[in-house]
C-alpha cells in the first residue's frame, strides 16, 4: 500500500493529475494544456503573433479542445488496429458533410459575434488599446 501521508497536498494533487494524464494516454501534462507561460498573451508581440496567440488561447479554452485531447489517444489506437475501418468512417463523415451542408445552418455574423464575445479576444483588445494609449502618451 502506498503511504501518501508523507506527501504534501500539492504533491498528491500533482501525482493524481499525472495519473489521469497517463490513463488518458498522454505522456506529459503539456500534451493536455497544462503548460506554463504559453497561456498568457504577450501584447508587445507583432500583430501576426498576437493573432496566433489569441487563436491558441481561444482553442485551449474551447470545450472541443478538451474533447479532442480526450479522444485523440483512442482514435490513434483505433487507427493502428483497424485503419481501413477508420478510413471508411472518415469518408462517410466527409460525404455526409458535403451532402447535408451544415455550414448553411449557421450564419457568418453569428460566428463573428460569438468569437468577439470570447474573453480572450476582449482581453487582447483591451491590452492593445492600453499599449497604444501608453505609446501615444510617450510621444
Amino acid at each position: 500500500m502506498n503511504d501518501n501521508t508523507a506527501l504534501s497536498p500539492r504533491e498528491r494533487l500533482n501525482n493524481s493529475r499525472q495519473a489521469i494524464i497517463r490513463q488518458m494516454g498522454h505522456d506529459t501534462a503539456t500534451a493536455v494544456g497544462q503548460g506554463g507561460s504559453d497561456d498568457e498573451i504577450d501584447a508587445s508581440a507583432s500583430t501576426w503573433s498576437l493573432i496566433k496567440q489569441t487563436a491558441r488561447s481561444w482553442w485551449q479554452g474551447h470545450p472541443a479542445s478538451l474533447a479532442l485531447d480526450f479522444a485523440e489517444p483512442r482514435i490513434q489506437r483505433f487507427a493502428e488496429e483497424q485503419p481501413l475501418k477508420l478510413l471508411a468512417i472518415s469518408a462517410g463523415a466527409g460525404a455526409a458533410a458535403v451532402l447535408l451542408r451544415p455550414w448553411r445552418l449557421v450564419s457568418l455574423t453569428g460566428l463573428v459575434f460569438a468569437a468577439l464575445k470570447s474573453s480572450e479576444v476582449t482581453g487582447l483588445a483591451s491590452s492593445l488599446l492600453a499599449s497604444r494609449s501608453r505609446h501615444d502618451r510617450l510621444r
